[in-house]
């Protein structure tokens, strides 16, 4: 593939040879190192292709050999230019493009961002043009190291990014840390703090690694009871509370719960039916600019519309500002149907079985489904409870109390009165 180009840059020729000794013009050729190709013989005479450099070598062969040579075809570009040599607006043209690009690859186009799991790609290109970094920024302008840190200073879960600079296109490349609390916060583990009840739950399990455990196996707790206290009395020898330790509490605590799940819908419905009528439209982004061409509208009263964008590039990192866009426009009429008992205990069933797909996806644990689905006159009703096993400790932030050597002794006190009453 390379050396086809490369010989249509440099230009040749497709000849025909006859006269006395063609084989011996052929073995001279290639003492000489003069590359030939292509080569046929057609009955009196042979056909090749040679080089424009190699076919200025040929005289003295020609004249040893009693042969002679004609050209049949040229081809390359050198025999392009010369041809167009008289069309100054062509070839201004061509100076005009060839300023033109190197004029659009001094700009980023195209921002890529990969590795992102917890923010779509528009959340990043957001934040970042906040930041001046956007489509159309002059690539001199811009500081990859610069850029890598403030992604990792601004998102604290991104622990690794990677900014470079490819053609025309800005490459982001981010690891994010997959260990995160449910609500993606910064967690300070020298902070006291307590866990407690998200809802009303019975006790599966518990393991505490830090913090002070109130609940065991088949308790029942309400929503807010302290599950974890994050602070641990601390007693003398003679059992007397001398003071508390605060710490972060610490544990992975499953509640049995309950989800009640009810979905209604009507047996009768409309349903959408494609005409097979389309119309297409385009629409033309032009340095982050959208023109939409002049053909093509859409005058269907009801359609849905699919779109195909197709960045103009040259090659895989030269973007240009350019990108066309295609909708395909497709009619469409609704039609009334009925549900069969069948298909809508079917559609019911799948519906729960997308609301417990949602629930185990969460780390939510299905024990025990119970559920009714009854497709009855005109409408199809699913109802009734989900048990299952889920986490159900959240925390809480605990409060450090400055206690008096009174106080401590006056409940240490309380507390020893209150285990010889149970004696």
């Amino acid at each position: 593939m390379f050396a086809d180009k490369l010989k249509y840059m440099q230009g040749y020729v497709r000849v025909r040879l006859a006269g006395y000794a063609p084989e011996r013009f052929l073995n001279l050729c290639a003492n000489h190192d003069i590359l030939i190709w292509n080569l046929l013989y057609r009955e009196d005479h042979y056909e090749f292709c040679i080089s424009i450099k190699g076919f200025r070598k040929l005289r003295p062969i020609l004249r040893k050999t009693k042969t002679r040579i004609v050209i049949l075809q040229r081809y390359g570009l050198p025999f392009a230019l010369y041809r167009y040599r008289k069309r100054k607006l062509f070839f201004g043209g061509m100076a005009v493009c060839m300023a033109a690009l190197y004029t659009m690859s001094l700009f980023i186009w195209n921002i890529d961002v990969s590795g992102n799991l917890h923010r779509t790609d528009s959340a990043i290109i957001k934040f970042l043009e906040e930041k001046h970094v956007y489509h159309g920024i002059r690539k001199s302008k811009l500081d990859c190291v610069a850029l890598e840190e403030l992604l990792r200073s601004e998102y604290e879960d991104i622990i690794w990014a990677s900014v470079k600079i490819q053609g025309t296109r800005l490459m982001i490349d981010l690891t994010e840390n997959l260990v995160s609390n449910s609500a993606g916060e910064t967690v300070v583990e020298d902070t006291p703090s307590n866990l407690i009840a998200a809802k009303d739950a019975e006790i599966y399990s518990i393991i505490t690694r830090r913090g002070m455990p109130l609940v065991k196996k088949g308790t029942a707790v309400k929503q807010g009871d302290l599950l974890v206290e994050g602070r641990i009395p601390i007693y003398n020898d003679s059992a007397e509370l001398v003071n508390y330790q605060y710490c972060y509490a610490d544990a992975d605590i499953l509640g049995i719960t309950s989800y009640t799940y009810q979905d209604v819908f009507p047996l009768a419905y409309e349903d959408k039916v494609f005409t097979g009528e389309e119309k297409n439209s385009y629409e033309l982004l032009m340095f982050q600019k959208q023109f939409r061409l002049p053909f093509g509208e859409n005058d269907f009263a009801m359609s849905d519309t699919f779109s195909r964008s197709l960045p103009l590039k040259l090659g895989e990192s030269f973007y240009l500002p350019f990108v066309l866009t295609k909708k395909v426009a497709k009619e469409y009429r609704m039609e009334p149907k009925i549900y069969s008992k069948t298909e809508a205990e079917t559609l019911a069933g799948n519906k729960l079985k997308d609301f417990c797909e949602k629930l185990e996806q969460k780390g939510v644990q299905i024990i025990e489904n119970n559920v009714m689905i009854v497709a009855d006159g005109k409408i199809c009703m699913a109802s009734g409870e989900i048990k299952v096993i889920e986490p159900v400790g959240i925390r809480q932030a605990g409060v450090v109390e400055d206690i008096q050597a009174d106080d401590i002794q006056k409940e240490g006190q309380e507390t020893n009165e209150s285990d010889g009453n149970d004696n």
